[in-house]
């Protein structure tokens, strides 16, 4: 029976056993103070009290924990659990795992099933032990009931501060700022607010676009449409904006955008939008590798870009560092495509994959001194630059010291077989105009982590540390100089890891797979 099944585990039989950690406060604000440290200390002493070795693994969240699907590193927890790359789960208490009582049994239940055990280090609970039970239903219940009350609790302090003050609530926008006792919303003079008026009067002109002018005032384009659309900065509050109770009053400080400039720009963002056969009966595009996809160069994102009609990936980190912001999208998911077409495998290639699995280590590796220097030196430099804080600084220094955990994934010959058929017919199904875009960026995002561009050509495939790296290292053997744990380990080879590879034939038509 796995451990993460036992009904009467004591904090004594974890010893030995791999541990990861999970942090999360519910604002940037929280994460700022003491919280995330609080948690950390309390992790570590507990491990350190029972004998539990770091995988090397931590999962920091700063969201409301009513909802694990805005929960980015929950979601990437829970893959690396089902992938196998810790046994024990560290939470300060149930609070930081969920305070939705759904969620908070179906995701325990999941990471059970996956072999592993959820420790509250503050109340030493085991999660699924019968003795405590019902205490654990009992704190997950009142975790919930807690969002609950203060939930009602803020609605209706928003709705007094609306009724007395015309105030909606929410963050300041560009240029605003809350002050006094009661912390209301006005505009505050000063550079903030001249680059927010410099954008209303430029767009005014006609001649601007939206991605021209972000660029210009050093905006992106999602917070540059959000000044323009505004009504605060014409002088209006809104409450409840879009929902059947909607309300809209004068606001409480004198517009800080003439009111007639504010209508001329709203009037031209609409005859853009009717020109560009914008609005509702507009097609939705499709973009089912935009979440995978970083630049080679700088590590920025994408988004999708609909513009004229096109469906076009465009680089979001602005300005952009090569030729052309924005690719076809079409050109690069051609090129995945492409890529999977050529994994074809036998069964006497599986079987050379599984034995090859079945020698991989987890054996913790100390960090390459030459990255390891060139990734202090990043952080530093935008610790100086203000890309991030102190806390993150600190954190992501920390990590940097720590060991790299090596993948393990447990060979199952039919799981195997089940991923070399996925792999093999995705190529053919991705083409398939009857195939639904989500069932497209479904399969996409099991199989791969991440895709690195370069312009428009695919340079570098992540795959996610599971049977699909085996067979995709294994598929292109020929064209790697290396392929270690997450990929197929040739005989000769006495590396474990699967480390930035360089291709020997082909370089045009087969991206790099890295590790």
């Amino acid at each position: 029976m796995s451990l993460a099944r036992a009904v009467d585990l004591r904090p004594e039989d974890l010893a030995g056993r791999r541990y990861a950690g999970y942090i999360r406060e519910s604002t940037r604000g929280q994460a700022d103070r003491y919280g995330p440290d609080l948690q950390r200390a309390e992790q570590e002493r507990f491990a350190e009290r029972y004998g539990l070795p770091s995988a090397g693994l931590e999962y920091v969240d700063l969201v409301s924990g009513k909802d694990t699907l805005r929960r980015t590193d929950f979601a990437r927890m829970i893959g690396d659990a089902e992938a196998g790359r810790f046994e024990v789960l560290l939470c300060y208490d149930t609070s930081r795992f969920a305070r939705n009582v759904a969620d908070a049994w179906v995701y325990r239940d999941r990471l059970a099933r996956a072999g592993i055990v959820v420790v509250f280090c503050a109340d030493t609970l085991i999660s699924g032990n019968v003795e405590t039970y019902e205490l654990e239903g009992l704190k997950t219940v009142s975790d919930a009931a807690y969002i609950r009350r203060l939930s009602r609790n803020v609605s209706r302090g928003y709705e007094q501060k609306w009724r007395l003050f015309g105030d909606p609530g929410g963050h300041p926008p560009a240029g605003f700022a809350r002050a006094g006792p009661r912390q209301l919303l006005g505009p505050v003079e000063g550079p903030e607010l001249d680059r927010v008026r410099r954008a209303f009067a430029l767009y005014a002109t006609g001649t601007w676009s939206d991605t021209t002018l972000a660029d210009e005032l050093g905006f992106t384009e999602a917070g540059l449409a959000e000044i323009l659309t505004n009504p605060l900065y014409a002088g209006r509050a809104i409450r409840h904006k879009g929902h059947p109770d909607e309300e809209e009053r004068a606001a409480n400080f004198a517009a800080p955008v003439d009111p007639a400039l504010f209508t001329r720009v709203a009037q031209l963002r609409a005859q853009r939008r009717t020109r560009h056969g914008g609005g509702s009966g507009y097609p939705r595009r499709s973009y089912p590798l935009v979440r995978l996809l970083h630049c080679a160069d700088c590590e920025s994102p994408y988004h999708g870009n609909a513009s004229a009609g096109g469906r076009r990936v465009r680089h979001t980190r602005r300005p952009h560092c090569g030729r052309f912001a924005s690719q076809r999208a079409e050109l690069l998911e051609e090129q995945v495509a492409a890529l999977m077409d050529g994994v074809q495998l036998g069964d006497d290639d599986l079987d050379q994959v599984f034995r090859a699995m079945r020698r991989g280590t987890t054996a913790p590796l100390a960090p390459d001194p030459d990255r390891l220097r060139a990734a202090r030196a990043e952080l530093q430099r935008r610790l100086t630059e203000g890309e991030i804080g102190l806390p993150a600084f600190n954190r992501d220094w920390r990590a940097l010291d720590r060991p790299i955990a090596m993948t393990e994934t447990t060979p199952d010959a039919d799981r195997l077989r089940r991923a070399r058929d996925v792999l093999a017919d995705f190529g053919s199904l991705w083409r398939d105009v009857a195939v639904p875009d989500v069932l497209r960026e479904g399969a996409a995002t099991e199989i791969f982590e991440r895709l690195d561009i370069r312009g428009s050509q695919l340079v570098a495939v992540h795959p996610r540390p599971n049977e699909n790296a085996w067979l995709l290292g294994y598929a292109y053997r020929e064209k790697l100089e290396l392929v270690g744990a997450r990929g197929f380990e040739p005989p000769t080879s006495s590396s474990r890891t699967m480390r930035a590879t360089k291709l020997r034939h082909a370089p045009t038509e087969v991206p790099v797979l890295q590790g």
